[in-house]
């Protein structure tokens, strides 16, 4: 979020610019007048294109047992396509459900996948270690590791999930990466006005040297300020809370039901924001790959000093596996035998 074009920046900047001329002795210029930015209409785009919604999307079987429901796949967001094939680093953003009393068989697939757990309880194994699944649990799954899910509840299990393919630079993480963001301590706070963000994965997690995912808070009645992404920009958006709330994609206004979301057009014109309309608290689901790769053999930026809060939470939010001996079959599994 940080490396966005933001649009109270921008003003910001035309204002503060003349004074800072008059001090360095130039001749003093005339005051730059804000302006909002330009209207859909002007830029020529339909937001329809950028928005999905698992509430409304097909159903299709993944994992034999599974359901999923795409919100956003893969596409070119700078050329007309099919609604909501803009993606150009991801394959695609869904909703997946696994029912109540239900399991996977072990599988692998090619892709990275990162999923966090909205409702429901079970767990996830690799045939060796397993780990509790329950609401506020972020999972990263390597490119071809070996895994199975397990509904242990009365109700389906509801995963938010993004998958990928690496790139041949980056280094996977070795076997399944589990954290409970619950436990994470808030790593930004009040970027773009009311955005106050857990870092839950990085680079260093599995990831590209410049993507994250974030799970992003909203306080009630709050809005974020509206900014603008460049075309080589991918930042994503989905809400995993189910209060009310909008959705702002340049001119124009959206309802924003829990599973829908949107990527940010990238041109540099169609600001975005989300609006914080009820009582409550609201949590999105959030993808960004905003910074260009470090060029090679440049020298690398000096770390920025690290906040024990946020250290020490990542420490305690990382979930280590346990073995698959030590665990017990539930009701249904035992009848099932």
């Amino acid at each position: 979020m940080r490396k966005s074009i933001s649009l109270a920046l921008l003003l910001a900047t035309a204002v503060t610019g003349p004074a800072l001329a008059q001090q360095a002795g130039r001749p003093e210029a005339a005051p730059a007048v804000p302006r909002e930015p330009p209207s859909n209409e002007r830029v020529g785009i339909s937001i329809g294109r950028f928005i999905g919604d698992a509430n409304t999307a097909p159903a299709h079987v993944t994992h034999d047992v599974m359901f999923t429901r795409t919100i956003l796949g893969a596409g070119d967001p700078l050329k007309p396509g099919e609604p909501g094939a803009v993606l150009r680093y991801n394959k695609e953003v869904a909703l997946w459900t696994l029912p109540e009393h239900n399991q996977t068989p072990i599988a692998r697939q090619p892709e990275l996948v990162v999923l966090y757990v909205e409702s429901g309880e079970g767990r996830i194994d690799d045939g060796k270690q397993f780990w509790d699944l329950k609401p506020g649990i972020a999972v990263m799954i390597p490119p071809n590791q070996a895994h199975r899910f397990t509904n242990t509840g009365d109700k389906p299990i509801q995963m938010m999930t993004i998958s990928r393919d690496l790139e041949p630079e980056v280094k996977p993480h070795d076997g399944i990466l589990v954290r409970d963001v619950n436990l994470l301590a808030l790593t930004e706070r009040n970027v773009h006005w009311s955005n106050m963000a857990k870092y839950v994965f990085l680079p260093p997690d599995g990831y590209f040297p410049t993507e994250h995912m974030y799970i992003v808070y909203m306080n009630p009645m709050t809005i974020a300020g509206a900014h603008a992404h460049t075309r080589d920009q991918e930042e994503i958006w989905v809400k995993i809370t189910d209060a009310p709330a909008l959705m702002q994609l340049g001119s124009e206004i959206r309802p924003w039901p829990v599973n829908a979301g949107f990527l940010a057009p990238p041109n540099g014109q169609t600001v975005h924001a989300a609006i914080n309309n009820s009582n409550e608290t609201q949590a999105w689901f959030y993808y960004s790959r905003l910074a260009p790769p470090p060029v090679p053999g440049a020298p690398k930026p000096a770390p920025r000093p690290q906040n024990p809060a946020i250290v020490e939470g990542v420490e305690r939010a990382t979930i280590a596996g346990r073995p698959i001996s030590q665990l017990p079959a539930t009701a249904w599994e035992r009848q099932a035998r």
